[in-house]
């Protein structure tokens, strides 16, 4: 009797058992295998991809692929981050089918899928091609995952721009319309505190050169400062040295296809001419001009021995770094034939013409003819 009632319970043991496996398995969410592809062509084609189309509402980017090289098509095919146009391939195939949303287009701005042309939208419209330019995939991009309760399961909202029905769908689509977030911004950091001579040469013929006749010198010096002049405050001098010093470009363009007598124009006479020099012997010489509010500058990098050497003579036994030169080779390979769109703060310092660094000397009167 015993033995049988034993049995039973055993028997309603595992029934309970096995119903709350069934129940959890229902409750539970899709693992990722069972999850459908959001773009199962995709998949197959990622080699194919050869365009990349973001449009935003207020902006909008264009990239292509030639060689293996991603560039920019706006900026004259500058190269893009790698990393970030692989992360927005990978990342579209990569997209998993949550669940379906509203198919209401007056819904639409709640998950941010409304499309890129309604005004002040965050919605961003993505399109792969491959190289005959036929469309892989098309997508509205909107929103991250509204919901707390996956808070360890990325998602956005998004939908096919033919389609009505929207999606949530697993996955971290990191892209942007902005072109500035597709390229390596911080160009090069010289400081202020390497540089040992400073010369300008606008296109008129105004010439003038700051100097520094040692490493520490806090203030420039100028060159063949005319009779009963003074150079003006430090801060303003002291500017010319920080052209190099953490160069942040908001674009760029080919000099090849983007010439400078051409696009100048009446600007021509704007022209200037910068060369820097440093105590460790890198030699840049800059060409800035403006052209349609925008200010452009090229950078070309020398290494001088010749500086290094005079450096040595005076004791200085850092002077020569035998990285130097694999470092302004480095330099030119990141800036030859190329025009970059600088900082107007920048340009400012450059376009300063030499009587705007210097005032006449002012006369101080002894205290006794004062007082007389």
């Amino acid at each position: 009797m015993i033995k049988n009632k034993l049995t039973i319970l055993s028997f309603i043991t595992i029934a309970v058992i096995v119903t709350a496996s069934i129940f959890a398995n229902l409750r539970a969410p899709q693992s990722e295998k069972e999850k459908i592809s959001f773009f199962p062509e995709l998949s197959k084609k990622i080699e194919s991809v050869n365009y990349i189309s973001i449009k935003g509402y207020g902006d909008s980017i264009n990239l292509s692929r030639k060689n293996d090289v991603w560039g920019i098509d706006e900026f004259d095919f500058y190269p893009a981050l790698p990393d970030k146009v692989k992360s927005a391939v990978l990342g579209a195939a990569d997209l998993k089918i949550n669940a379906p949303k509203t198919a209401l287009p007056r819904l639409y701005h709640r998950l941010g899928v409304e499309g890129p042309n309604v005004p002040d939208t965050d919605s961003l419209l993505l399109t792969l091609s491959d190289s005959d330019k036929n469309i892989i995939i098309e997508v509205v991009v909107g929103k991250p995952r509204l919901s707390s309760s996956a808070e360890n399961i990325s998602g956005l909202y998004v939908r096919r721009p033919k389609d009505e029905k929207s999606y949530l769908v697993d996955g971290v689509l990191d892209i942007s319309a902005t072109k500035t977030d597709w390229i390596n911004r911080n160009l090069f950091d010289i400081p202020i505190e390497v540089v040992k001579l400073v010369n300008v040469t606008h296109a008129d013929g105004d010439e003038f050169e700051l100097y520094k006749s040692e490493k520490g010198q806090e203030r420039f010096e100028m060159k063949n400062l005319p009779i009963g002049k003074e150079l003006a405050s430090e801060l303003i001098v002291n500017r010319f040295g920080t052209i190099l010093q953490d160069l942040q470009i908001s674009g760029a363009r080919s000099q090849k296809d983007f010439m400078v007598s051409n696009a100048m124009g009446s600007d021509a006479n704007e022209t200037t001419k910068i060369k820097i020099e440093t105590f460790e012997g890198i030699v840049a010489n800059v060409t800035a001009f403006k052209h349609e509010g925008l200010h452009f500058a090229s950078f070309e990098f020398l290494y001088n021995e010749q500086i290094v050497a005079t450096e040595n003579q005076k004791g200085d036994e850092n002077a020569n770094n035998a990285d130097i030169q694999t470092y302004v080779d480095k330099l030119n390979y990141d800036t030859a034939g190329w025009w970059f769109e600088i900082p107007e703060f920048k340009y400012d310092i450059i376009k300063r013409r030499s009587n705007t660094i210097t005032r006449d000397i002012q006369n101080i009167l002894p205290l006794k003819e004062k007082t007389q």
